[in-house]
């Protein structure tokens, strides 16, 4: 509250309007991952369901080599510290040299659900 000495009301005005858009800021550059019919989005990164392959969560205690010494350099990693879940992705498209992706999420299992509900095999059955 640096303006406090000079009136304790604009004070708090300030710090409340700073404390909004920080927040407001914060869920705008958010990283969003969406499932569609035909697509998975990371970001920016738009990946279509025919190639994606294995859909696995990396257990607790294997997740530091995950994002770490066992990690491929070509894979490609949506990663947020304080996010519980890790879910690794396989990615089949033959043109493209990235073997996984690497997404740090809050609850693994609905995204696993998620992508082996959407994927076009599931839906040929």
């Amino acid at each position: 509250m640096t303006l406090a000495p000079f009136n304790p009301d604009l004070g708090l005005i300030v710090g409340l309007l700073l404390t909004a858009a920080t927040v407001a800021l914060r869920f705008a550059v958010a990283r969003r991952i969406i499932v569609t019919e035909t697509s998975l989005q990371l970001g920016k990164a738009t990946l279509p369901l025919e190639f994606i392959g294995k859909v696995e969560s990396i257990p607790k205690e294997e997740q530091f080599f995950a994002r770490g010494a066992l990690a491929d350099p070509r894979a490609f990693f949506q990663l947020k510290s304080g996010l519980p879940d890790l879910v690794r992705i396989q990615i089949t498209d033959p043109s493209d040299p990235t073997p996984y992706a690497l997404v740090s999420c809050r609850k693994a299992s609905e995204l696993i659900a998620a992508l082996e509900d959407a994927k076009p095999t599931k839906k040929a059955k």
